[in-house]
């Protein structure tokens, strides 16, 4: 059979040898980055996704949401405005370790159970911070909503 065996060229009469050899180190370094850079980007991926609920869903769902109110969370210079069914709770703030005003999470966490208590089924609230909000302060908000089994978190502009 034509080719089934390597044949070996010593280069009598004017062949060249077929044997190569390959370096495959830089083949394998360039395939661990590749693969390196693929799961890193397929995990970005999943954390700028966001999750969408479709409208229409099952009857169930429909009445599920009847049970909840809308909650805002507004944070503000002054402090905390929890926004819901028409009446407002300010929760100001207060002085920090250092000297400085910070957000009362405590009483933010309190004011949460007792909505939680009262209306089992809400999940879902709104946080609204305002332009000069540190980014901080609203990421440790947020950890202690998601803290207190609000799970449908979303953060909205201030209007």
């Amino acid at each position: 059979m034509a080719g089934a065996s390597p044949q070996e060229h010593t280069g009598k009469g004017g062949k060249k040898a077929l044997d190569v050899e390959f370096n495959l180190v830089p083949f394998i370094d360039l395939l661990s980055c590749c693969i390196s850079f693929l799961l890193i980007t397929a995990v970005w991926t999943q954390i700028a996704g966001l999750q969408v609920a479709s409208s229409g869903g099952p009857p169930d769902q429909q009445q599920k949401q009847e049970n909840t109110i809308d909650v805002k969370l507004l944070l503000t210079e002054k402090g905390y405005s929890l926004a819901m069914a028409g009446a407002a709770i300010d929760i100001p703030k207060v002085n920090g370790k250092d000297g400085t005003q910070a957000f009362d999470r405590k009483t933010l966490s309190e004011k949460l159970k007792t909505l939680k208590a009262s209306l089992p089924d809400q999940t879902a609230i709104t946080v609204q911070p305002e332009d000069a909000v540190a980014y901080a302060d609203l990421v440790e908000t947020v950890d202690t909503i998601l803290g207190e089994q609000l799970r449908n978190v979303t953060v909205a502009p201030l209007n």
